[in-house]
């Protein structure tokens, strides 16, 4: 291990399984942001793929996106319907396309031999590769 840091934490570490333990079998099709009149917001509404990542960024942006209708709802501005309805549109407008892309994104990357024929189309066009990873990660709240 090259990190002395991780060095240091891992041998002095009391691992409790012999083996790693991973998580598998996650689910990152299409969600529904709206469940029984409730908004939700981050992974309960769309989990992210990992190669599109800035997850955390993307529940609080969810977070505001609630609270903004959530609001005009309690203010007395919009009815409940209306308040479903311009969250989900919202939502889908920040994050649908995004979210898209990495699902397509991810089952490229869940095969070796895919993986490896994506990388090698993207290598010569960096301008390619750096406009995909854009599709991926959104824009700044």
């Amino acid at each position: 291990m090259k990190n002395p840091f991780l060095r240091q934490l891992f041998d002095a570490a009391e691992f409790l399984y012999e083996e790693p333990v991973t998580i598998s079998r996650i689910s990152f099709n299409k969600k529904t942001q709206i469940e029984n009149h409730v908004l939700l917001i981050g992974d309960a509404a769309g989990m992210i793929t990992p190669l599109c990542g800035n997850g955390m960024s993307m529940a609080m942006h969810g977070g505001k996106l609630a609270f903004e209708q959530i609001d005009d709802f309690l203010k007395g501005k919009i009815n409940r319907f209306d308040m479903e309805q311009q969250y989900t549109q919202q939502w889908e407008k920040n994050f649908g396309r995004r979210l898209m892309a990495g699902r397509l994104l991810q089952r490229f990357f869940g095969s070796t031999a895919l993986s490896n024929f994506l990388l090698s189309v993207l290598k010569p066009f960096p301008k390619l590769t750096t406009l995909l990873i854009r599709q991926t990660h959104g824009q700044p709240f």
